[in-house]
């Protein structure tokens, strides 16, 4: 028996990531396609420097 977590196509922490933010989808046109990647490309650049700072600040109180 399979549990929740155990599905026949499993999907990678980064591709739920992936469509969790700006799904792709197939019906888009090619220039939405790339904005929405370069979008999550913004987005992933930005949130790795805000958790950056956050990591840098709580470690430099303590």
């Amino acid at each position: 028996m399979e549990t929740p977590t155990e599905s026949k196509e499993e999907k990678s922490l980064w591709k739920t990531i992936r469509q969790s933010v700006l799904p792709v989808k197939d019906t888009d046109h090619q220039l939405v396609k790339v904005s929405k990647n370069t979008g999550f490309a913004i987005f992933l650049i930005l949130f790795s420097c805000v958790s950056l700072a956050l990591v840098s600040a709580i470690a430099f109180v303590l």
